[in-house]
């Protein structure tokens, strides 16, 4: 039987281990992003899955990171660190006004976290 402190012990122990990173995922539908505004953690991972027809590509506004030209059906994983520009788009077609933004520093608004 283990005692109130070994007890105590393995209960800080357990609340000390770090969460998994968590998973998003953004669609790309041709001319425009799905969710266009994302809510998540530093070491959380994006998945950027072009769901189009066409080529399409999510690139920073201050070209800090790129997914490269996305082909139908393919994706990329991108790792959400501190201190990365979180607007994007597509720089592959020239008239895209497709956009989106990665959000760590703020909570998701209520109404997103309370939508089942």
């Amino acid at each position: 039987m283990l005692s109130k402190i070994g007890a105590s012990l393995l209960l800080l122990a357990g609340a000390a281990t770090p969460l998994a990173a968590a998973e998003q995922e953004v669609l790309m539908t041709g001319l425009s992003y799905f969710p266009e505004e994302i809510y998540v953690s530093v070491g959380d991972v994006v998945h950027f899955v072009n769901a189009s027809e066409v080529p399409m590509s999510a690139t920073a506004s201050d070209a800090s990171w790129d997914t490269g030209v996305l082909q139908p059906g393919e994706a990329y994983a991108l790792e959400v660190t501190d201190g990365m520009q979180g607007a994007f788009g597509d720089v592959y077609t020239a008239d895209n006004t497709a956009a989106g933004v990665i959000d760590y520093v703020n909570p998701a608004p209520l109404e997103l976290e309370n939508n089942y």
